[in-house]
């Protein structure tokens, strides 16, 4: 408590082993006091764990490029950021060390996990198509949406009369990010597309061209390259991402367990 008062840290709030969390923590990190609890446990445990120095300078190699290269620390600055990479790394170190051998789930739970939650592993149907786009969104000045109304017309004129779709893409396109690769979309289910735009694809045969289009962005020309089924995945598609998910539902449960056990 006297320390607090002398470096003007505020009430002494709770005391974990010799290390004081005071109340201008607190209201610095704007977190609870049990997870600044839980921190400092954990540097105690970890007080001992060795950590190369490369690993230091790598993370403050990060830091410097996150700030960018003009930026300047000042040597107490850069003092106190390696002290604490330093012992955020060692933090680090021991939870993996401890709960390595907790949280990597065997064959016999990720097989479980699939039988027991199908749904999750449902493909839905997909596309891939390309797309002439004039961006014409709702709300647009009426004169606009007339003139590329116009204009999209016009293309889809010149496509019928066996003008290159790519090249007409590459000239006309207003999607800045399909115009350099002949306006492909890629692959995309139902809930990540507009709906107007899923709806021609759903019509369009493989190869096929539509009519102009209208959604909430402006006008489409649509020309359908491929089409994936519905489909189950398979067990041996699902694993790797199963493994992931239980592990992290397992890293989770561990580290509760371990910081309540320091």
């Amino acid at each position: 408590r006297w320390l607090g008062e002398v470096v003007r840290r505020g009430q002494l709030e709770a005391l974990v082993g010799t290390r004081g969390i005071y109340d201008r923590d607190l209201k610095r990190s704007g977190r609870f006091l049990e997870s600044l609890i839980n921190d400092a446990k954990l540097d105690a445990a970890a007080a001992g764990q060795p950590i190369r120095s490369s690993q230091i300078a790598r993370d403050m190699d990060l830091l410097r490029w996150q700030f960018g290269a003009a930026h300047r620390w000042s040597l107490l600055e850069e003092f106190l950021l390696r002290r604490e990479l330093a012992a955020n790394l060692r933090d680090r170190t021991w939870l993996e060390a401890h709960l390595a051998a907790r949280i990597a789930p065997n064959d016999e739970e990720i097989r479980s996990f699939y039988n027991a939650h199908p749904a999750l592993f449902q493909e839905p149907l997909r596309f891939r198509a390309s797309h002439l786009f004039l961006a014409a969104p709702n709300g647009s000045p009426d004169e606009v949406i007339a003139a590329k109304r116009r204009l999209i017309d016009a293309l889809d004129v010149r496509l019928k009369k066996g003008e290159s779709f790519p090249a007409l893409v590459a000239e006309f396109s207003e999607d800045e990010a399909t115009k350099s690769r002949a306006g492909d979309l890629g692959y995309f289910a139902e809930e990540r597309m507009l709906p107007a735009v899923f709806a021609a694809a759903r019509d369009l045969p493989r190869g096929g061209m539509s009519r102009p289009i209208r959604s909430g962005l402006g006008f489409h020309i649509l020309r359908l390259s491929d089409m994936q089924p519905a489909r189950s995945l398979s067990f041996e598609e699902a694993q790797s991402e199963i493994g992931v998910l239980l592990e992290q539902q397992k890293r989770a449960a561990a580290l509760s367990g371990l910081l309540g056990a320091l």
